[in-house]
């Protein structure tokens, strides 16, 4: 008599054949010299006209954060629980990490590391929200249910901005500053692609990933 499979082996099972059929996207984009020198005011925003003038000139990227980019698969959905909740903090008046990517359902914790206070907000269609003034050592939280671009400013220093990409699943990476990126576990067939940098915007481009195998993406300079 054969013996059936029990519950563990049925979910090892769906979990070997998911991984069998997934591959790695290894992107490329030639980054120039005002890419990697992107300031806070890069693009002009219509959701932000109660700032002052001086929106348009925030610092450059902190030497630690050396993120430049954002790209990911624009039509696999989430399957599974959204990560844990990730950190973007104030600190030396500048949002820390500049770029920050989350997955659709997860929540980002506001802390403010300075001794002056931070008033965190966003006028962005996909999150609109103002958390006030509030002093060192506090942090505020949020959950990013919608897919978009949202940027996030202060009402009080208003040279301070990041960007928070609100991706829809976990297949997503950052571009570095060789502009290299690295999509992991991507589902094998045909996907949209989407690159986003701060000066551009998004640029899209379709892509056949292949099964157990390395997908190749290269995108040149606009």
């Amino acid at each position: 008599m054969r013996s059936r499979p029990t519950a563990g082996g049925v979910v090892l099972g769906l979990l070997l054949a998911n991984s069998a059929v997934a591959g790695t996207i290894v992107g490329s984009v030639t980054l120039t010299p005002a890419d990697l020198s992107f300031r806070g005011g890069a693009r002009s925003n219509a959701y932000v006209g109660q700032l002052s003038g001086a929106a348009g000139n925030s610092g450059s990227v902190v030497p630690s954060d050396t993120t430049y980019g954002v790209a990911y698969l624009s039509d696999v959905p989430i399957t599974e629980a959204p990560p844990a909740s990730v950190l973007l903090d104030q600190k030396g008046q500048r949002f820390i990490p500049r770029i920050l990517a989350v997955v659709v359902g997860q929540a980002v914790e506001f802390r403010n590391s300075d001794n002056v206070f931070h008033n965190v907000f966003s006028y962005s269609p996909p999150k609109r929200f103002d958390l006030g003034r509030y002093p060192r050592g506090k942090s505020k939280r949020l959950i990013f249910q919608k897919p978009g671009l949202v940027q996030v400013f202060c009402d009080i220093h208003s040279d301070m901005r990041s960007d928070i990409v609100v991706v829809p699943s976990r297949r997503f990476a950052y571009v570095g500053a060789d502009g290299r990126f690295r999509i992991e576990d991507a589902p094998e067939g045909k996907h949209t692609l989407v690159l986003w940098l701060p000066r551009r915007g998004e640029r899209t481009a379709s892509i056949e990933v292949a099964a157990n195998g390395t997908t190749a993406a290269v995108l040149g300079a606009e």
